[in-house]
């Protein structure tokens, strides 16, 4: 913010009368967060110093997007925003800055100590221009929040958690929300998130605000032969959003968000890319046409996602959008942006911004832990900015609440990159986050935030850390395989533990590409469990030098998600030495290692049930509609698994083998195990 303070110092407290001149919705939310702000900083109980007046006002003149200004004098102060969401911005400024008021306060309860006064310094602090001019949080894959706190489903999302949720956005400063995905254009948590001031973009997958899901399903989803239907079907949609703030999609995808010639009979994947570019430019001239006249608008705010086949048809010239739209460059879900981006970009004489993710679905991927590196997100950011990409930037946060660390860095670039560019790498992001979120320096505490990303194994490429998806998707796949002896292919086409790949392709029967595949993994869980199991202590031992929510936050955020991924990964290791038995007929060893397997599994879950109930209990139930990462499926899986096993052969000794005299013993020495007192123990010929 640029300031002009005077010598004078002003006394602020809570007792304040709040002058709303603008009429606007969207501000009657931020008045009431502001109230209650006063009351985080000062204390609930009313000062008896005489009340402050607060006057909230929109400069109808002031011709620009999204700009404030505050003005602090004895007894008063004037917000002015050159829109509504110019003056949201300096409302939720004005509580970060001069209340220390954290921007996700809602999900860390993190708070000050309240205090009955401060000092402040009069005079005017205006805003500065901020690095993205459009800001937008994608709500995706949001399989937690829906469902979240309701007990009725009546409607999947609860409004009162969704009105904080996107609250927090406004801290954040940020200009638009995709509100979650597969959202119909009338849907109540949309029409909030627009009530209170914010944008409505749409999804890549979701043009002009349609729901390809829900197209009929006795019509086929194909532009060739049913181009009627698809008008009506975005028209439709674009009406139901006329009259909100909307950053429109031009897009073409399939069905369920694959390539769209999956599902059109006259073009197919080996057609010329020309060909499949000449559909989609169609596609995308056809939507504008509509988005103009049904708005009245003939100069519309409009964005293309370069997502998927769509970037490639783009680097080659192949795809026409129309003046005004603003291109984005999109990474591939772990951070990094694709070969040619950069040349392309510079040849791009269209609005220019990204999409980038800090939370990605591919059931084998970071939806409920932080994988990318700091590194990554600074040094791809600053190529972005750099090239110019800063038009409008879409960023995916998934459930939100689990990746605060990687969006607050977002968050920091989004709205003022020239503050952090001159360092070097990411490195630096460690000590700043503990800083901000814990006010502390603490060795130990940063050091745990950094080893959370060194525990992390990557699967041939050192930049794609599977997350926490991963383990689900591993047991599923590797049981699927064993139960079948049928080796799939296509589970290490894109990973492979370690660096056996040449040597593992060698391998030609089920059993030898089995057994190689387990010993490799074997090793990288190994590795990364011993890992593991250091840093939970050092969690533990960090943890004491905070308190209250601090220490609340640090639990969520730190100490039991290092200790969930420590069970995660050594399920991961006790679930592949069992299998590697099962697949070599040793099922006594099997059952052994399937039962530590499991008990791992529970602990994970017992973890989440942890994380729910941290600090005052307000995420309880959080996983309860967990469908992609699926740690609780780990443990029916396994259980499954362990009765299937136990059923072999090896545990169903006829009873005359085993000790008449004493039957306790069968199942004290249950699994049966190698022991030269073996005919003592279990098979004692002389029973009676």
């Amino acid at each position: 913010m640029a300031t002009s303070l005077g010598a004078k110092n002003v006394k602020l407290y809570n007792n304040i009368r709040i002058h709303d001149k603008t009429e606007s919705l969207a501000v009657s939310f931020a008045h009431k967060a502001l109230q209650q702000d006063f009351q985080r900083k000062f204390g609930t109980a009313i000062s008896q110093e005489e009340a402050i007046d607060i006057v909230l006002n929109i400069d109808k003149d002031w011709n620009a997007f999204d700009k404030f200004k505050i003005e602090i004098s004895s007894g008063k102060i004037t917000f002015t925003g050159s829109d509504e969401l110019g003056l949201l911005h300096g409302i939720y400024t004005f509580s970060e800055d001069y209340l220390g008021i954290d921007p996700f306060v809602y999900f860390t309860d993190i708070v000050p100590q309240p205090v009955s006064s401060i000092q402040v310094k009069a005079g005017t602090v205006t805003s500065k221009p901020y690095t993205y001019k459009h800001r937008v949080f994608f709500v995706n894959d949001e399989d937690l929040i829906v469902g979240f706190q309701m007990e009725k489903l009546e409607y999947g999302f609860n409004l009162e958690f969704m009105e904080r949720f996107f609250e927090t956005m406004l801290r954040l400063k940020m200009t638009g929300v995709i509100p979650s995905t597969l959202v119909l254009a009338d849907e109540p948590h949309l029409k909030l998130a627009s009530d209170m001031g914010l944008y409505i973009a749409q999804h890549h997958a979701e043009p002009v605000g349609s729901v390809p899901l829900y197209w009929p399903k006795n019509i086929p989803y194909s532009w060739s032969t049913h181009k009627e239907h698809f008008v009506k079907f975005w028209r439709d949609a674009i009406e139901r959003q006329k009259g909100k703030n909307v950053i429109w999609t031009l897009n073409f995808r399939g069905y369920l968000d694959g390539a769209f010639w999956h599902n059109d009979p006259n073009v197919s994947h080996d057609s010329p890319l020309a060909v499949k570019a000449k559909v989609v430019n169609e596609v995308i001239q056809t939507q504008y046409d509509l988005i103009k006249e049904i708005t009245g608008n003939d100069e519309p705010l409009v964005c293309g996602y370069l997502w998927s086949e769509l970037g490639g048809m783009y680097r080659e010239g192949l795809l026409k959008y129309p003046p005004q739209t603003m291109i984005l460059f999109s990474d591939q879900g772990y951070g990094e942006f694709p070969k040619g981006t950069w040349e392309s970009a510079k040849k791009t004489n269209l609005g220019k911004g990204v999409y980038q993710h800090v939370s990605y679905h591919n059931r084998k991927t970071h939806l409920r832990i932080n994988t990318i590196h700091p590194d990554i997100l600074h040094r791809e950011m600053d190529k972005a900015i750099s090239h110019g990409l800063t038009d409008m930037i879409v960023l995916n946060v998934g459930n939100f609440k689990e990746k605060i660390f990687g969006v607050q860095q977002m968050v920091n670039y989004m709205n003022d990159f020239d503050s952090y560019k001159e360092n070097a790498t990411g490195d630096y992001y460690f000590d700043w986050y503990v800083n901000d979120k814990f006010n502390s320096g603490s060795p130990a505490i940063i050091q745990s935030y950094k080893d959370f990303f060194a525990n992390q194994f990557d699967l041939g490429d050192p930049e794609r850390k599977p997350g926490d998806e991963w383990f689900y998707f591993y047991v599923e796949q590797l049981l699927n395989m064993a139960y079948q002896k049928e080796f799939n292919d296509k589970f290490v086409k894109k990973e492979f533990p370690g660096d056996g790949r040449k040597e593992f392709k060698q391998q030609k029967d089920f059993h030898s590409k089995m057994n190689f595949l387990l010993d490799a993994y074997a090793q990288t869980y190994r590795s990364a469990k011993s890992k593991w199991a250091v840093s939970v202590q050092h969690t533990l031992n960090a943890k004491s030098s905070l308190s209250g929510g601090r220490l609340n936050f640090y639990n969520v955020d730190m100490v039991l998600p290092t200790a969930k991924m420590f069970h995660l990964t050594a399920m991961a290791a006790d679930f592949t030495k069992s299998l590697n038995f099962y697949i070599n007929k040793e099922y006594h060893k099997s059952q052994l290692a399937a039962y530590a397997a499991l008990e791992h599994a529970k602990k994970a879950n017992e973890i989440e049930t942890k994380i729910e109930q941290n600090g005052s209990g307000k995420f309880k139930d959080w996983y309860r509609w967990d469908e992609t990462a699926l740690t609780y499926r780990i443990e029916e899986v396994l259980e499954n698994y362990m009765a299937h096993v136990k059923d072999l052969k090896y545990f169903n000794l006829e009873y005359k083998n085993r000790n008449s005299k004493t039957p306790g013993i069968q199942h004290k020495y249950q699994p049966f195990f190698e022991s030269e007192y073996q005919k003592e123990l279990i098979y004692m010929e002389n029973a009676q």
